[in-house]
């Protein structure tokens, strides 16, 4: 009986010092845990809070045309610089700031939050990109017809509701509502009509026949363009920026400031460093154009993505690098390899800029060489870009991204969470 009171005394010393061991523990674990989940809660309001900043800043980006084109020129606004502490919710206070950028047409949020008792800081960024045209060099409403050896399209794709005739182009990439046509050869690219399949095999990287998600024609600012054209005054040749009626001129205009013909413009021949509108046709003198003289034009970060069927072609003209190692990766088939983002291409285009033509484009034939555009061309009629003067036309994002129009179609392009502080001063 004795030893029994012994053994049971013992088990009960254990008892109390594993209590005593175990209860510290406890409660310390108990107040981490409410710290923790107070931490969590202040943490969640801070990023609501950050979340909300964005939205106010997309909401001031499209509160108009007018508001974007302030910010796409350098423009900021009292309230969106990180110099104002909003507190109208009640989890806590936000910031925002808004900048242009990183590249042209692109507009960058940053959002800030701080919970109500200023412990927690969330950071968000989002970049909106306006997608005027995207990536794409030439579109035409009553379709395409691309013939001649010499005739060439880069950087960006050909796009157009009605029939693309690419007449055996192997780049850039080709979009059509409609049917791909290759006059070159005794069959089109798609031979079954709107059955699929409607591009090629077995990638589809190269055409897209039948494809009814094209882009709509972006909505132009053609009273913007009317204006600034009157406002400009005349050319170097003594011609006026506008015209009333039909037109015809060999000037060579680098200022920057915009045609506007109300009629056709016939044999073209001028060197323009500025938008081009049209509201008639717009039909170019057979043999070389005026140039604006040679410059190193930035192939676009995206531009590798219209030459998947022309891979070779990419990589001797426009990113040699990506030779090295070898063999080069493929086209999208490297996510551990950076494509070119900085490499130049020396060019000598007659037109730099935005061209729009309410009629038919007719582009020259015969005669010369020349880089004619560096830019983008929306067609309201037919494109007939059939060309032996050896003609090269150069998507520019810059100058598809400063297109005036009436309405903007903005799209995330990115959206990550950022580490940085409270902004000082608030």
């Amino acid at each position: 009986m004795k030893r029994r009171k012994g053994q049971l005394l013992v088990v009960a010393i254990l008892l109390v010092v594993l209590l005593a061991i175990l209860t510290p523990v406890m409660v310390k674990y108990v107040r981490n845990e409410t710290n923790w989940s107070v931490k969590q809660g202040q943490s969640s309001n801070a990023l609501q809070l950050a979340e909300a900043a964005l939205d106010r800043g997309f909401q001031k980006i499209i509160e108009s045309t007018g508001t974007w084109k302030e910010l796409q020129s350098g423009q900021t606004f009292p309230g969106f610089e990180f110099d104002l502490a909003y507190t109208e919710l009640p989890g806590g206070s936000y910031a925002i700031s808004l900048t242009s950028g990183p590249e042209a047409g692109e507009a960058t949020i940053v959002g800030v939050g701080r919970d109500r008792m200023a412990r927690e800081v969330r950071a968000l960024k989002a970049v909106y990109q306006n997608q005027v045209l995207s990536e794409v060099s030439v579109q035409a409403d009553d379709g395409i017809q691309m013939s001649g050896n010499n005739i060439e399209v880069e950087w960006g794709a050909v796009a157009s509701p009605k029939n693309v005739d690419i007449d055996g182009k192997t780049h850039p990439s080709f979009w059509s509502a409609s049917n791909i046509l290759n006059s070159g050869s005794a069959a089109n690219r798609d031979n079954n009509g709107p059955a699929p399949p409607n591009c090629d095999s077995p990638n589809c990287w190269w055409w897209h026949s039948y494809y009814t998600a094209l882009p709509p024609a972006p909505s132009i600012d053609f009273a913007a363009y009317k204006s600034s054209a009157i406002a400009s005054g005349n050319d170097p040749c003594g011609r006026a920026y506008y015209q009333p009626g039909n037109f015809s001129s060999n000037c060579t205009s680098n200022t920057g400031k915009p045609y506007f013909v109300e009629g056709n413009w016939t044999s073209f021949r001028s060197a323009v460093n500025g938008a081009v509108i049209v509201m008639g046709n717009l039909s170019f003198h057979n043999g070389n154009c005026p140039t604006l003289g040679a410059r190193n034009a930035k192939v676009p970060p995206k531009a590798w993505k219209q030459y998947c069927n022309d891979w070779d072609y990419y990589l001797d003209n426009y990113d040699p690098g990506l030779k090295v190692p070898s063999p080069p990766p493929a086209c999208f088939g490297d996510i551990n390899h950076t494509y070119s983002a900085s490499a130049t291409k020396s060019i000598n285009p007659a037109l730099q800029g935005f061209v729009y033509v309410g009629g038919d484009l007719t582009l020259p034939n015969g005669g010369g060489s020349s880089d004619l555009l560096h830019g983008t061309i929306i067609v309201k009629g037919s494109a007939n870009i059939n060309s032996n003067s050896h003609c090269r036309i150069y998507y520019d994002p810059t100058a598809a991204a400063n297109i005036m129009v009436t309405n903007l179609n903005l799209a995330r392009k990115s959206w990550e969470a950022v580490v940085m502080p409270w902004p000082s001063g608030l």
